[in-house]
């Protein structure tokens, strides 16, 4: 998401300490900017694993009130 964002193109086999090379040594490298956007991002990450969190409850309790009580 942020080499997109920077408008890279890395290959899927990359390193971490290749990433971040090739994320600090690009000619749209911003500092603030990198900063701001992986902030996005890890937010919109916690949001969607909460989300899916939720999701899984919600499911369960719903086979949980489905399942017939015994007497």
């Amino acid at each position: 998401m942020l080499t997109t964002e920077l408008g890279l193109a890395p290959s899927d086999n990359l390193k971490i300490i290749e990433l971040k090379d090739l994320i600090t040594n690009s000619d749209r490298y911003d500092e603030e900017f990198v900063k701001n956007v992986l902030s996005v991002i890890v937010e919109e990450c916690t949001a969607t694993e909460k989300q899916k969190a939720a999701e899984l409850e919600e499911k369960q309790k719903a086979v949980f009130v489905a399942q017939p009580r015994e007497r």
